[in-house]
């Protein structure tokens, strides 16, 4: 794991792009604007892409390392389909939102870590601003470099290029891989 140090606009830095040229293999943690609150869980940004499995392996080790809890987050921009393009799995209600959090822990853990975590599902306009102000109790965020199958791991999607230097703990930037198995689809 290597960090970057951030300037308050991470995403239009070249030091941080460079430094996240070096994500294959190996995430990057990006230091928040605060101290992190020691105690606070370490919080995995889940999202319904090939990075869940990698994402909740790193949290559950960051978390037992820390001596905390495991918090899994998945924010909903509260679209309706059919109506929605640009969203690969949409929600009709926070119903079906908090149903996906739950296969996708169910997928990625045992039952007695499941039990064991902490979950959020959050309804907002703005995940990025979402998961920042999610971060000013958590000791750790972990997000993937993108969810959108990027070009390359080192590509940053849209909300963790918004996240970065503005969170108040420390990010952990996981590449994104892409699977070759199954994983939940709705």
């Amino acid at each position: 794991m290597s960090t970057a140090v951030m300037p308050p606009r991470a995403d239009s830095d070249p030091v941080l792009r460079t430094e996240l040229a070096r994500l294959d293999p190996e995430p990057v943690v990006v230091p928040g604007t605060d101290m992190p609150t020691s105690t606070g869980p370490v919080l995995v940004a889940l999202d319904d892409d090939d990075n869940a499995g990698a994402l909740v392996r790193h949290g559950r080790r960051l978390a037992a390392r820390f001596g905390v809890a495991l918090r899994a987050a998945y924010v909903w921009s509260g679209c309706r389909p059919p109506d929605c393009a640009h969203h690969r799995c949409c929600h009709r209600d926070l119903a079906e939102a908090r149903r996906l959090l739950c296969e996708l822990l169910d997928e990625h853990l045992t039952a007695d870590e499941i039990r064991q975590v902490e979950r959020d599902v959050l309804l907002s306009a703005d995940p990025a601003e979402a998961l920042i102000a999610l971060s000013a109790s958590a000791s750790m965020l972990v997000v993937g470099s993108s969810s959108d199958r990027p070009a390359s791991p080192a590509t940053l999607g849209a909300t963790t290029r918004a996240i970065l230097g503005r969170t108040r703990c420390p990010v952990l930037v996981v590449p994104y891989r892409r699977l070759s198995a199954t994983r939940v689809t709705w």
